[in-house]
């Protein structure tokens, strides 16, 4: 392969780095959003969470359940921006070693290791969250309940995002 075949292929590895890693740590994201971040935004009122968990059959908070989740939810959302900011980092670094053509394999399975390290450190981060709210914080007999609320919040904001996607290629728009 000519040497500027090497070059052009490794400058269109590089621009699509950001792409990659910005789709990870969105990724990242929106599966955090998934379960108790839904549910401790809810509950908390926050800004554009949808209803409140008031509203949900069966899932009374109570002050020190409310206190406890605000605290919780907060902690879990420094965490969050850390881990994601270091998987972002890792995949920007693994696209580089792909990139740079006097990378040896090894190179790149260690970059690879380091975007699996932090893709596990994120997923572990979320489940500890969301087992503390689900068991540490709710009642057994709030968990259903939660969830269902959870889900169909979920789902509600799943449509209206396929909503605007397929809005945006109407070709009549």
């Amino acid at each position: 392969m000519k040497v500027s075949r090497i070059v052009a292929l490794s400058a269109g590895v590089m621009m699509m780095i950001p792409t990659l890693s910005n789709a990870r740590t969105k990724m990242a994201s929106e599966g955090s959003r998934d379960l108790a971040v839904t549910f401790s935004e809810q509950a908390l009122g926050q800004p554009n969470s949808g209803p409140t968990l008031v509203n949900c059959e069966g899932v009374q908070l109570d002050e020190v359940q409310k206190a406890a989740l605000k605290v919780a939810h907060f902690d879990f959302m420094k965490k969050k921006n850390t881990l994601e900011a270091v998987s972002k980092n890792a995949w920007i670094d693994y696209g580089h070693t792909l990139a740079d053509p006097t990378s040896t394999k090894d190179q790149g399975t260690a970059a690879a290791a380091a975007v699996k390290d932090a893709m596990v450190s994120y997923g572990s981060a979320k489940t500890e969250f969301e087992l503390n709210v689900f068991y540490d914080i709710l009642k057994p007999e709030q968990r259903e309940p939660a969830l269902i609320c959870i889900m169909a919040e979920m789902k509600k904001k799943m449509t209206d995002e396929l909503k605007k996607k397929c809005a945006l290629m109407d070709p009549k728009s």
